[in-house]
């Protein structure tokens, strides 16, 4: 089976003061999604964790058309688009009860080798057992080989709730700590519609990493982010918002 299905309702907790569902909740419920396809088949983190073998996630590109409400039932539906060499594509959709799509998201993932800590090739097993759909929702990437200045930060000291399962900080707090700095300007009066993030370097417990920067687009705000840990960029990213 190569597309996997699983249905969510939005709790209180995972919504803003309007009752409308935060963004980082909405990669969470993917991420989760993702997890159980991988046990379902077999494969999941157990079983990799056991031959030093781990999944890590290093690209997100996602649209937030309709944002659901609390108690809204939703459908989040992900397969594999391909597998090269050490990346492997995954794709997801939300829908909502009436199948009205909801958000699209493209995500990169590398397989990495946990004692040897490099990417190795995915084996041929696991690629037969994913499958694969040519259905892709993003083709490109943002770029972001240019780099840039940042004007605005705040620190933020990684804690243990913030280290998930697989003893690294969880992507999803990336997320969290670039929306943390978004000016009341823009995050009272838009919603995120454009998500891109890049990670680039794990963060340990521990650390304090800074959350800059820098607005590019006014008419329709658009923000350049970086989170550092002061020696070494960790992750970068791109937020298109919309009234």
């Amino acid at each position: 089976m190569s597309r996997y299905t699983k249905e969510f309702i939005i709790p209180y907790y995972d919504t803003n003061k309007n009752g409308i569902v935060r963004p980082e909740s909405l990669l969470s419920y993917m991420g989760e999604t993702s997890s159980l396809h991988s046990d379902f088949l077999g494969i999941g983190i157990k079983e990799l964790v056991k031959h030093n073998f781990i999944w890590m996630l290093n690209r997100w590109k996602v649209i937030f058309y309709k944002y659901p409400m609390a108690l809204d039932k939703i459908i989040i539906e992900t397969w594999s688009s391909g597998i090269d060499r050490f990346y492997a594509s995954r794709e997801f959709k939300i829908l909502d009860e009436n199948s009205e799509v909801l958000v699209k998201a493209t995500t990169q993932w590398i397989f990495l080798d946990t004692v040897r800590k490099r990417p190795i090739r995915v084996p041929y097993e696991l690629i037969e057992i994913y499958g694969t759909e040519e259905e892709k929702n993003f083709h490109e990437y943002f770029d972001f080989r240019n780099s840039f200045e940042t004007v605005y930060g705040m620190d933020f000291h990684v804690r243990r709730s913030d280290i998930d399962y697989n003893n690294h900080v969880n992507n999803v707090k990336y997320l969290n700590w670039m929306l943390e700095v978004v000016p009341d300007t823009v995050y009272d009066h838009y919603s995120l519609y454009e998500l891109d993030i890049q990670y680039k370097k794990e963060i340990k417990l521990g650390s304090m990493v800074n959350s800059s920067y820098i607005k590019v687009q006014d008419d329709k705000p658009t923000l350049l982010h970086r989170i550092s840990d002061g020696a070494e960029i960790n992750a970068v990213g791109r937020t298109i918002w919309m009234k």
